[in-house]
């Protein structure tokens, strides 16, 4: 319900004053503030004001406002409403990511794909946002990822007065289906020799390859010594190998994006748990390495 003169309005809440001896209305709903002047401000009258309030508000809150205020016994004019922050909700998703979450919608791909969505969707009512969700044909995981995002960015609309509600709030997950995955089986010690024999020796490289499979040796051999990420890998600097005390620092990783996998396209972050590692560095790891900085510095 609204407050009457004198006491300021909670975000998403109608406000009722004296405006030259008139009752006047006034709030803000999707980015535009609204104003509807009543009948002369008396005792009798702010009654039925506060109706025309509760009206509103109901109105809001589920999707059914109307912006002509004609059912509120009133008319819209160019005075009445007034553009707030005139923006999409996309551009107040991609604000909400860089400024709010540290992050870059071109780069990160759940909040790439969700303002893929949003722009899919086009400018729709709040109440409306779930129902759109739900029509999406995702699985289970996809769902919950997508309702998690959403309702954090709806969480920080409405503290910012921008929507009247958040309609994803207390809207449950999706179960996800149990499915029993088959054991890995790890490549026995005779098994990796042997690959990385026939890598090294380029046993069933093609003539006319470009890149010979003894190129990628150094790094197939550093990830089967290490069992590092392959991005962990990539992203290894000099400055985390330790050839002194003989040791690797796992401390970050060079990310791909949705933008591809080549080196422009990836992004540095941390590892997957945040957490850094120290790993030992072997003789015949540490006489690789070296060997591999020699040439790539001559």
């Amino acid at each position: 319900m609204g407050h009457v003169l004198g006491h300021k309005s909670p975000k998403g809440a109608v406000s009722i004053s004296n405006y030259k001896e008139r009752i006047r209305l006034r709030w803000r709903y999707l980015g535009k503030r609204f104003s509807l002047s009543l009948t002369a401000y008396t005792k009798v009258n702010l009654g039925a004001a506060k109706r025309v309030v509760l009206q509103i508000e109901l109105d809001m809150a589920n999707g059914q406002f109307d912006d002509t205020l004609v059912k509120y016994g009133g008319k819209m004019s160019k005075v009445d409403v007034e553009q707030v922050n005139p923006q999409t909700i996309v551009a107040y998703f991609e604000k909400w990511v860089k400024q709010y979450k540290q992050l870059d919608c071109d780069k990160d791909a759940d909040y790439y794909h969700l303002r893929n969505t949003l722009k899919k969707w086009g400018e729709i009512n709040p109440s409306q946002m779930l129902q759109s969700l739900n029509i999406e044909k995702y699985c289970a995981k996809t769902y919950n990822g997508r309702l998690s995002l959403l309702k954090g960015f709806s969480s920080w609309m409405l503290k910012q007065g921008i929507w009247p509600i958040n309609p994803f709030e207390g809207v449950s997950r999706r179960k996800v289906k149990k499915t029993e995955k088959q054991d890995r089986v790890p490549f026995t010690e005779e098994e990796i020799r042997l690959i990385l024999d026939a890598i090294k020796n380029d046993k069933f490289c093609t003539i006319n390859s470009r890149y010979k499979h003894s190129f990628y040796y150094p790094f197939v051999h550093f990830v089967f010594q290490t069992g590092v990420r392959n991005a962990e890998a990539v992203g290894l600097r000099v400055s985390s190998l330790d050839f002194k005390n003989k040791t690797i620092i796992i401390k970050e990783t060079l990310a791909r994006t949705v933008k591809g996998t080549h080196d422009a396209a990836r992004i540095r972050k941390e590892t997957k748990n945040g957490k850094e590692r120290i790993l030992p560095l072997s003789d015949d790891l540490y006489s690789l390495l070296v060997i591999d900085l020699i040439k790539n510095t001559f």
